[in-house]
């Protein structure tokens, strides 16, 4: 983990504690998402000294969404009786023609509501991990599916300054997160697999008639 992250987030948060985000924890949800957007904007406009590339050891965090095309096309391929799968790869396609054309930022790698901590239903600290690389932002962009509406996500993507596009691949890899948790057997990562997969269908103006369970 770079020196310059961990400082960031040591500045920002201290040593506090809490406990794992989930939706029902969340106090204003507005709120929280205002903060978790205004934590990475910050993050992802800091020094990049230091800083390394994506790389097999650090699951590919950062990387450019074409990058995970063929593992799409296989995860769409199981599930497809349970999601559209011909939209979702016509989605993935064009979310992957577009590119992160800036400089390269921080990307934390596994922003997972497991590493996000809460009291009394505010973000308090951001457990970091030695996955943290310059890449695409979107990818840590991923988890507003995850524990946000689409009021929230609005917020949150304000707050962040992100554009289109990157929304657009922010969604994509929220999508490949869910699809590889849809049959988890922690019950927590099952649940929010689902629900992602529910507001990610939302967002694209699509319904089953039905949930994922």
């Amino acid at each position: 983990m770079s020196e310059i992250v961990k400082k960031f987030i040591a500045d920002r948060f201290g040593e506090k504690e809490g406990t794992s985000v989930n939706p029902g924890n969340i106090g204003d949800v507005r709120e929280f998402a205002q903060e978790l957007g205004s934590f990475l904007y910050q993050l992802h406009r800091l020094p990049t000294t230091d800083a390394k590339s994506p790389s097999f050891e650090n699951a590919f965090a950062g990387s450019d969404l074409i990058f995970f095309e063929a593992e799409m096309i296989e995860l769409l391929k199981v599930y497809q009786k349970v999601v559209p799968a011909d939209l979702l790869q016509e989605k993935f396609d064009f979310a992957a023609k577009t590119k992160w054309s800036k400089k390269p930022v921080w990307v934390l790698g596994e922003l997972l509501t497991q590493n996000l901590k809460v009291t009394d239903g505010k973000l308090v600290n951001v457990k970091i991990t030695d996955k943290a690389v310059i890449g695409d932002p979107a990818f840590d962009l991923a988890i507003a599916w995850t524990i946000f509406d689409e009021k929230a996500r609005k917020i949150f993507f304000a707050a962040t300054e992100a554009d289109e596009a990157t929304i657009n691949r922010a969604r994509m890899f929220a999508l490949r997160q869910a699809l590889r948790n849809y049959q988890s057997q922690d019950i927590d990562e099952l649940i929010q697999s689902r629900d992602a997969s529910t507001e990610i269908l939302k967002d694209l103006n699509y319904s089953l008639g039905r949930d994922f369970y």
